[in-house]
Formats: structure tokens, sequence, C-alpha cells
């Protein structure tokens, strides 16, 4: 038959685990390994904010110049939601590392070369813009906010 020498093309691997599938392997392992329950859940939230905070930047970019009140109200109500998740994310942080020195003389800090878009779509004003808020006691908004995860 022609083409016979093409079937060494046709792989034949496993598909990847979906996110689901990951979460609930790991979710299921997680008290027999470290003996704590919710680190596992705390982390992927901790995913999901920063997704969160993506798609918000999105959202903000997309706004035309000229937007409604309506299309900007919109916007304003994620950013307050997102900001409340942030908000009882790090009470939760708080409250798992207790007695752990978590700012033990390390800040973490995003790999800068990473985060060249960041700073292109934002604008080079937003690169310290959570830094220069809270240092003037302004409210940092809710797709800048940091997010700490080890």
């Amino acid at each position: 038959q022609r083409g016979e020498h093409l079937d060494i093309y046709n792989l034949k691997i496993d598909k990847a685990p979906t996110m689901a599938e990951i979460y609930l392997k790991l979710t299921e392992s997680e008290y027999a390994d470290t003996g704590k329950v919710g680190s596992v859940s705390w982390l992927i939230e901790g995913i999901n904010l920063e997704d969160a905070q993506d798609a918000l930047r999105v959202d903000i970019r997309q706004l035309p110049r000229d937007a409604s009140a309506t299309q900007k109200a919109v916007v304003a109500e994620k950013r307050q939601k997102l900001a409340v998740r942030i908000s009882k994310y790090h009470e939760r942080t708080d409250a798992m590392t207790q007695g752990i020195e978590v700012n033990s003389g390390t800040v973490p800090l995003d790999d800068i070369r990473f985060c060249t878009a960041d700073v292109v779509e934002l604008g080079p004003e937003a690169i310290d813009l959570e830094f220069a808020s809270e240092e003037i006691g302004e409210e940092v908004p809710a797709e800048v906010m940091g997010i700490w995860m080890p």
C-alpha cells in the first residue's frame, strides 16, 4: 500500500492530563504527602487570581477611548470583585503561613525577562504602580495587586 512509510508519524502517546485531572490528583494526594489540607487549593486559587488579573487587563485594554458609562461600570465592578477575592486570598495566606517568616530577607520578584509585555501593555509608569500607590496611600488597582505565592 502506498503511504505505508508515513505510519511512523502516527504516534501512540497518551493524552496530557487536563488541569482538572491534575488538580484532582494533587488534592487526593495532598494530605498523604504533607499532612495538611488546603495548600493545593490555595495555590490553584493564586493561579486563578493571576489569570483573572490578566483577563481584567485585557478588558481594560479593549475599552474604547470614548467608553460609555455602562462599559466603565462593568470594568469597575470586575475590578472591585477581583480586589475582594485578592484580599480574601491574602487573609487565607496569612492564616496558612502563620508562624512562618514569609518575608525573611527575600522579596518574591518576577523575572524581569518575562515582564516586558506587562510594561509595554500598561506603560512605563505602571512598572512600580503597586509600590507607588502604597507609598502615597492610594488604592492599588486589582489588575496590578501583588499575589504572593511560593
